[in-house]
């Protein structure tokens, strides 16, 4: 998960989210309900995921030192296909709470649920909701 991955992540888990819910749930709950846990589990698993990364207490091991977390949430791993990488991550983001890129970190944190609503709204189309 990065900054850069998780918003197609999110709208992908959106689409398959509403299959789910619409092949399985909907014998046991109302499609609304249904969409509310499944969102709310997924929401957390990110943030949950996203945030560890973020503050360095997971890494991505196979990727060495580019999937150091606060490393790899802003870059991706960029490095890999021989980009250079987009934030200096030397001194991590965090640890100036008031600092512009982890003021914008903490924004792009809260757009995760419209990421997720958004994949909602295409899996909803998709499967003629």
């Amino acid at each position: 998960m990065s900054f850069l991955l998780d918003p197609f992540l999110l709208i992908a888990s959106g689409i398959c989210e509403v299959y789910i819910c619409k092949r399985f749930l909907l014998k046991y709950l109302d499609l609304k309900k249904a969409l509310l846990w499944a969102s709310t589990v997924i929401i957390l698993l990110f943030w949950l995921i996203a945030g560890a990364l973020y503050f360095d207490i997971l890494s991505i091991s196979f990727l060495g030192a580019y999937g150091r977390g606060n490393h790899f949430m802003w870059n991706s791993g960029v490095e890999l296909i021989g980009l250079e990488p987009f934030v200096d991550t030397t001194t991590p983001t965090y640890i100036d709470f008031f600092s512009p890129l982890n003021l914008l970190a903490l924004c792009l944190f809260m757009l995760y649920p419209l990421w997720l609503y958004f994949g909602i709204l295409v899996g909803l189309k998709l499967l003629n909701e």
